[in-house]
């Protein structure tokens, strides 16, 4: 049975387990190695399960804790070119454990299968995942200023998508964030807003994708309330009935969470 997990999901934090019963491939590590070990054995999984770490980008939320973790497992770290190099520049790339640049060639992970598509945000370089596994497909798209055709391409037909819902547009409008930081979670290389992710997620929807877990969701500019109202009005109005077309949840903000795929 395979099994994704988000060990965190938010502006502050990002990590999570895609794998089986007995090892898998964590995606980003944004919370301290201690963390994201104290999580994985909350989900009766041991932390040596993870065989190989793949980051999205080098923003401190996707990677505070990559270093130690990765020293810690003695596993690969896998990034695209750009990344990698943000994490160089970051000293994070210490010598430590090995690392990996990706090409236009999935990743093997015993039976699972990594591949990558880049996504639109203000990052080196940054990207979103695929996971193949023997029974079906898990998707990672967070931190894009939108939906982008090689995203949506990449993610047709995952039995599964973690899909950014960032911010709710009028809490971030009225917020008390400075006028710069609006226009940057706004832009074509921020985040997706609540009704951008509905919006994208309806697309998904076509292209054969039944199971959404919306996430990395701001504590100061979204709730899973406003999330999960805006996809629900989005998919109604699409004229998808949940539970017998789609499913949807949002990741909790700080806490592990268990979702089984197949």
């Amino acid at each position: 049975m395979s099994r994704f997990i988000t060990l965190c999901s938010s502006s502050s934090g990002n990590a999570a387990f895609v794998g089986t019963g007995s090892y898998g491939v964590l995606i980003d590590a944004g919370v301290s190695a201690k963390r994201i070990k104290t999580a994985m054995t909350e989900a009766g999984l041991d932390p040596d399960f993870i065989k190989a770490i793949f980051i999205t980008h080098e923003h401190d939320d996707h990677v505070k804790g990559l270093n130690v973790l990765a020293a810690s497992l003695k596993v690969p770290v896998y990034a695209t070119p750009g990344t990698m190099a943000g994490l160089a520049d970051a000293n994070i790339l210490d010598g430590r454990f090995p690392y990996e640049l990706l090409t236009d060639e999935s990743v093997a992970v015993g039976d699972i299968r990594v591949s990558h598509f880049f996504t639109s945000h203000d990052s080196r370089q940054s990207c979103g995942y695929r996971i193949d596994l023997p029974d079906g497909a898990v998707g990672v798209a967070t931190d894009t200023g939108y939906a982008t055709p090689e995203m949506m391409k990449a993610l047709a037909g995952c039995d599964l998508v973690l899909l950014e819902s960032n911010y709710d547009d009028d809490m971030l409008v009225n917020g008390y964030y400075p006028p710069y930081l609006k226009a940057r979670i706004r832009s074509k290389v921020g985040h997706l807003s609540n009704d951008d992710s509905a919006a994208a997620a309806c697309t998904l929807l076509d292209l054969g994708v039944r199971r959404f877990v919306l996430g990395h969701l701001s504590q100061h500019n979204n709730t899973p309330a406003l999330a999960l109202a805006a996809h629900r009005a989005a998919f109604a109005a699409y004229g998808a009935k949940e539970n017998k077309d789609f499913l949807l949840q949002a990741a909790p903000v700080e806490a592990m969470e268990e979702y089984i795929v197949f």
